[in-house]
Parts: C-alpha cells; structure tokens; sequence
C-alpha cells in the first residue's frame, strides 16, 4: 500500500479537487482507494458525501463513524483508538469522514509535539503515532491499495502527525508570491519534522508498539502548478515572474539542495509533476454537484465552451494519475486496467 498527501499552507491551491477528482479516477482503474480526512474543515468530506449526510453522521456519535470518534477514547485518556467505521462512496472508495471536533484532538496532540523529541513519555508517543495506527486499521479493513490523505493548510500539530502516516507528500502551488513564499515556510519545516522524526523512531520505538509501525518518511514527490485564469495553458503576464522562481525555491527550500541551478523554469523542472488549467470555472460546479469534473454534464449547468473543457480536463486528469502511480511505484492494477482509470464515459450533453 502506498500513502500519499497533498499538502500546502495556503488554500485555493487545489489540495482538495486533486484528492477528490484522483480517487475517483483509482478507484474507476481497478485500485482500492481509501480517504482519510485529517483537516478539522472536512471540505473533503462534504463533497464526496454531500452536507445532510455528513451532518447526519455527526449528530450520531458513532464510535467509530468520524475520525474524531475513532481518536476521542485515546484523547481523554479513557481507552484507546476506536475501529473505524468507513463510508462507501463509489465503487472501490472508502472515506472516514472528518469531523469539526477533530480540534480538540489537536489541543491534545500540541503537548505530544514538543514533549515527543526529546523525552521518553508513552502518551506523548502514543498520541503523535494516533493518526498513523489509526490509517493502518482503516486501510487493513478494507485491504488499501492507495491511501489519500487530506490535511489542513497550517503547519500546527495535526499535519505534522497527519505526514507520519504518509509515504509521499505533494505540494500543489500557483504561479504567485504567496506560494513561492509558503515553499519558504513548508520546506524547512518538512525537512525539520523528517530529521526530528527519525530521531525518535531511532531511539523512542525500541521496545514499544510502535516499533511495528512501518516507516513513513512523508518525502516529497515533487509539485503540481494550480494555473490562475488564463486565455491558454500558460500561466500569463506577472504570474510567469512567480512561476518560474518555483524551480530554484522548490530545490533549496523543499528538498534542502545549498545550491540549486538558476534559470530552470517549471517546464523543465523534473520535480514539476503536472499542469491544472483553470478549466473555465468547472471546479466550483464539480463541487456544487459533487461530481469529479470530467463527469459534469449539461444537467450540471455546463455548456457551451465548458464542455470542451470537460473532455480536456479527463485527459489531463488522466496523466495526472498515470504520473504519480508511476512516481509512487504503484504502475500496475488488478485486471490490467489502465491506471488513469478508462471506465467513465466521455463528457456528453445530457
């Protein structure tokens, strides 16, 4: 099984679309693809479920049925992680559904952050490895190819213990200042809570349970451009001056190079995974109708112009998926289906 997060600290990049729209796309090739939401906001969780069913899970209280409700016992100190409960949302695709309470876990979990380092405290170990036991239980049940992980945009306690179950990191960007700028503050905390982890795992892990987590390194994969509105498939005008820093910034901030070569521009950067469009507005209808945006139809109040962008959107979408199966060494699925996922039809006008 492979495990893999989207992550930024700064919304409107696009987390949220890739995981909805890749899982979907997995799952349709054949893939066992499992969602975890980690991010208190649980906008992922009210698209692929929709708000009434979502708010309905809550007001249950479920042991189980949310994420909180799997960590709540280990949290007051009162028991430990619940099994969860996963929700069924497509054909080979799970969810644990995030929750609004899941805040409260991080109030806890803050303490483990500093405490976990340095000193040899079972809590403070057991809290900071919660959310990676509790992926390991939800990708177990349902026997896991892939697992999507959705973190919040900030750099506090609950991502950091969110990376610890991940295998690979992806940073979504746009070609402007305040994505250049969060390469700045994400890559040398990443690096920071890597070398920190290992530590612990080095010296902290002997002799415990969580000796017999598998190792998750949360190293990064490379970066995907978010493109801000254009007339072509080009970032254009002042967004190009921004873009084009991506390259350097990503070596020496994310991957920790002293001397990263300069005037490499992201179409020839390596570590450049993919290019998403702006798609003429069809992001925010895919959410109103919490549909993947290739599958939008005319019913979907898509026309015009847009449904070209829907057919373009499924072979981009269709790369995407191709490249980070092959990146994360998952290039085969069961039947030989293509791993771009070939099953849905192409955009209509229903």
């Amino acid at each position: 099984m492979k495990s893999l997060a989207f992550f930024s600290n700064r919304g409107g990049v696009g987390t949220t679309t890739l995981t909805f729209n890749l899982a979907h796309l997995w799952a349709r090739a054949g893939l066992r693809v499992l969602v975890l939401d980690y991010d208190p906001q649980c906008a992922l969780s009210a698209i692929l479920l929709g708000e009434p069913q979502l708010v309905e899970t809550w007001e249950l209280e479920e042991p189980g049925a949310t994420v909180k409700d799997c960590l709540e016992p280990l949290r007051s100190g009162t028991g430990e992680i619940v099994p969860p409960i996963l929700t069924q949302v497509a054909d080979g695709l799970w969810l644990l559904p995030g929750h609004l309470g899941l805040g409260r876990f991080e109030q806890t979990l803050a303490q483990a952050f500093t405490q976990t380092p340095g000193d040899d405290n079972q809590r403070a170990l057991d809290l900071a490895t919660a959310l990676d036991r509790l992926s390991n239980l939800a990708a177990e049940s349902v026997g896991a190819d892939i697992l999507l992980i959705d973190t919040g945009p900030n750099l506090g306690a609950l991502t950091w213990a969110a990376l610890l179950a991940c295998d690979h990191v992806i940073l979504p960007v746009a070609p402007d200042l305040f994505s250049l700028q969060g390469l700045r503050n994400v890559g040398p905390t990443l690096r920071d809570w890597r070398r920190d982890w290992q530590r612990v795992r080095e010296r902290g892990f002997h002799g415990k349970a969580q000796q017999r987590l598998p190792p998750h390194d949360f190293r990064p994969l490379g970066y995907i451009v978010q493109q801000h509105s254009a007339g072509a498939d080009q970032p254009v005008g002042a967004h190009r001056r921004w873009g084009d820093a991506i390259p350097f910034e990503y070596r020496r901030q994310v991957l920790g190079e002293p001397d990263p070569p300069a005037g490499l521009t992201m179409d020839q950067d390596p570590h450049r995974l993919a290019v998403i469009p702006h798609y003429a507005g069809l992001i925010p209808i895919a959410q109103q109708a919490r549909k993947p945006i290739f599958d939008l139809r005319q019913a979907d109040g898509v026309g015009g112009g847009q449904l070209q962008a829907v057919a373009r959107c499924r072979k981009g979408f269709e790369e995407i998926a191709r490249t980070l199966l092959g990146r994360i060494g998952c290039g085969g699925v069961p039947g030989g289906a293509d791993p771009a996922g070939g099953a849905a039809s192409t955009p209509g006008s229903e």
